[in-house]
């Protein structure tokens, strides 16, 4: 129970915070394992810990700022796209790397869009606005069969792509994608590439297209959103629901587990499996944070990060150095901030790596700094108010962490230094007050376990 009686003191706690940020109520409305505000933790084992931290540099570039990366496993590596040149028609430098063996150019792109990439026979796609790529750890090749294209991915056999402005989704011949030929339709040969239109006439650009459930979810720009499903040539191409809201990035839409999520200038947004969708509704995610969340959305990105179970997003494009997470195998949600603008993030085989300006770090717990730069935390509690007044009396404390740190404790009008190398220990402090509010900041890596107030009320 959070609040216990004796008959003397009340004991208030503090200790259980599963329930993530909420901001979508006033902060004596807020249950009883929500905080007002969570920046930089991150959930352990149900615990609040300090966020992890950045490593040194994985990779760097000489020259250029990194946009964005794919990460291929098979090789470890990263292909790295360059910073996006302000002259209009050119286009970025494309460059591979991995830990060991240093940076290599590869070439430049053929569009300005952010650029995507799939996996197919054992070569990387990429789709940039122009023709589509193709990079075989070798040399970089342009496939001028091919259609202009700022989506690809691939589908039973076939490498798929889309563009905004073309309504159709283009399949490449069956096991066939970077040939001349595998572009071709022939009418007589099934296996040969071939297209499906989505959307006729509907005055709507193709924003993403996701593959769920057996079925392709087509966004569109006008909000309506269509499946398609079958194929060729039992395609079935089906308008599932209308204003969606979805922002026209296409990095505002991912997969998380059963749902396609999607950011929208209110928050965050979600649909079921294809198998559920009926009458169409988006359902709200979120709903906690998405208050906060949606005060400044511009070009928003997001990145499911499976092996955190988080959907990690940059609500404002301007301001990639503070983002949003929804914790979504706990349904909590918290902010993180950095200090300098986030550009991309994947899951590796060996943790978290984010770009930022002409780096690659790692991002986990094995670091308490962001490169040698301390995290500062900062949570203020649920407000506890009364009829009467609270006397304090004591604190109990169980918070640990690294050697000589320290968490500052504010409450009304007093403050304090909790000091970590304590460990669990009773804080003495008297004071009268009208509301309970506690606010936690460090700078210092921990871990919180339980906080308890013991207090008179009358």
């Amino acid at each position: 129970m959070p609040i216990e009686r004796s008959e003397q003191l009340t004991t208030i706690s503090f200790g259980d915070f599963t329930g993530g940020m909420n901001t979508a109520q006033p902060g004596s409305q807020i249950a009883e394992n929500e905080a007002q505000l969570i920046e930089n933790y991150e959930y352990d084992y149900n615990r609040l810990r300090t966020r992890g931290g950045l490593s040194a540099p994985l990779i760097t570039l000489e020259g250029d700022e990194i946009e964005s990366f794919f990460y291929d496993q098979m090789t470890n590596g990263y292909l790295i796209f360059g910073k996006t040149p302000e002259v209009e028609k050119q286009t970025a430098k494309i460059y591979f790397a991995d830990i060991t063996s240093g940076v290599k150019d590869v070439g430049t792109l053929t569009g300005r869009s952010r650029p995507v990439c799939c996996k197919f026979g054992g070569d990387i796609f990429i789709a940039s606005g122009g023709k589509l790529q193709v990079y075989d750890f070798e040399t970089l090749k342009t496939i001028d069969g091919s259609y202009l294209c700022d989506n690809v991915f691939v589908r039973r056999g076939s490498v798929v792509t889309t563009h905004q402005g073309d309504d159709n989704l283009y399949y490449s011949s069956i096991g066939d994608a970077k040939s001349e030929q595998a572009w071709v339709d022939d009418s007589d040969d099934d296996s040969s590439s071939k297209f499906v239109e989505v959307g006729y006439k509907d005055d709507g650009d193709i924003i993403a297209c996701k593959a769920m459930s057996g079925d392709l979810l087509v966004f569109k720009s006008n909000g309506n959103i269509y499946s398609v499903s079958g194929e060729y040539p039992s395609w079935v191409v089906t308008q599932i629901g209308e204003n969606s809201r979805a922002d026209a990035t296409q990095k505002s839409i991912e997969i998380v587990g059963s749902n396609v999520v999607f950011i929208t200038q209110g928050g965050i947004r979600g649909i079921e499996s294809v198998l559920s969708y009926g009458n169409f509704s988006p359902s709200e995610l979120g709903y906690k944070i998405n208050k906060s969340l949606s005060e400044s959305v511009y070009k928003p990105m997001c990145w499911n990060l499976i092996s955190k179970r988080q959907l990690v997003i940059a609500p404002d494009f301007r301001a990639r150095n503070r983002l949003f997470v929804y914790q979504y195998n706990m349904g909590a949600g918290y902010i993180l901030t950095f200090p300098e603008a986030i550009s991309d993030m994947a899951d590796t085989t060996d943790g978290i790596s984010v770009s930022i300006s002409n780096r690659i770090h790692r991002w986990g717990f094995k670091e308490i700094t962001d490169n040698g730069k301390p995290i500062k935390t900062r949570l203020i509690t649920r407000k506890i108010l009364s009829g009467v007044k609270f006397f304090t009396r004591k604190y109990d404390i169980n918070i640990t962490g690294e050697k000589d740190g320290a968490v500052l404790f504010s409450c009304g009008k007093q403050s304090w230094i909790y000091r970590l190398n304590d460990g669990r220990h009773i804080k003495h402090l008297y004071d009268t007050l009208t509301e309970i509010e506690l606010e936690l900041t460090s700078v210092s890596n921990h871990e919180i376990t339980g906080i308890a107030l013991h207090t008179m009320m009358k």
